[in-house]
């Protein structure tokens, strides 16, 4: 019916996020972390926080045309309401206008608890739209991320856990934001640059819980050099994945079918 709702990179993105949600119900969270995490660092995740969604970017001819997609595949979705932070990233990358409107919901895939695909909608009739940064975001992913909920949402807990993620996690903290149309604090970590070799179709992590906890997060330093490190090798990643991609014969989709 929606025939230019998404196009189809954008389909296959979504089949991944459902698959990955979908994987995720039913493995532990140990399982689901970086495997160069060590298990010490893993058991103090699995003890406070679960795995809530994970996230991709997509670009749809308009917010409600997306809305009809998801419902027409079985996919209950909250309602939209404004991204903070992702919108906030997109508009330092890109050099986009302050009113550009990227929207966020949540899609349920399962009828039991798995963890729920977030999706941020960047309609492609928004004023603020441009082809090249569909086509960098595709690429790239940088919003491709693994949600993890605390359940307690204290400041000194959320402190010590980020410290733990910076250090024997070997990720960099890139920044926070305060959702005040859910109350949820979100803050994002990209794998540094020595592990980012290892390639994740969901690379980067967010430490997510309910309220305002922005001035704790405002206290931790970005560490730039080591973040603009993380990109790069994120981007170089992608780049090769994408060159190993095209030296692959292609099948024909009978034979893969069989």
């Amino acid at each position: 019916m929606h025939d230019v709702t998404f196009e189809p990179c954008d389909v296959q993105r979504l089949r991944h996020a459902v698959d990955y949600a979908l994987h995720a119900s039913h493995k532990s969270l140990d399982a689901l972390l970086p495997p160069w995490m060590p298990g010490e660092l893993k058991r103090e995740i699995k003890s406070g926080c679960v795995v809530s969604h994970c996230a991709t970017l997509l670009f749809p001819e308009t917010v409600d045309s997306a809305l009809a997609y998801f419902a027409e595949n079985g996919w209950a979705a909250s309602a939209t309401i404004p991204s903070v932070l992702v919108k906030r990233r997109l508009v330092e990358r890109h050099w986009l206008p302050e009113d550009t409107d990227i929207r966020v919901t949540r899609l349920r895939v399962t009828p039991g608890p798995a963890p729920e695909v977030e999706v941020f909608l960047f309609p492609r009739c928004s004023p603020g739209y441009k082809d090249d940064v569909s086509s960098e975001e595709r690429v790239h992913g940088f919003e491709n991320h693994v949600g993890l909920f605390m359940a307690r949402a204290e400041a000194p807990v959320l402190s010590r856990l980020a410290d733990r993620l910076e250090t024997a996690g070997l990720m960099v903290y890139e920044g926070s934001a305060h959702n005040p149309h859910e109350n949820t604090t979100m803050l994002y970590f990209a794998p540094s640059a020595p592990v980012a070799t290892a390639r994740r179709r969901f690379p980067r992590w967010e430490l997510q819980c309910a309220g305002d906890l922005s001035a704790c997060a405002a206290r931790r330093p970005v560490r730039a050099e080591a973040l603009r490190l993380a990109y790069e090798a994120l981007k170089a990643n992608r780049a090769e994945t994408a060159l190993t991609r095209l030296s692959r014969p292609v099948v024909p989709v009978a034979a893969a079918e069989r």
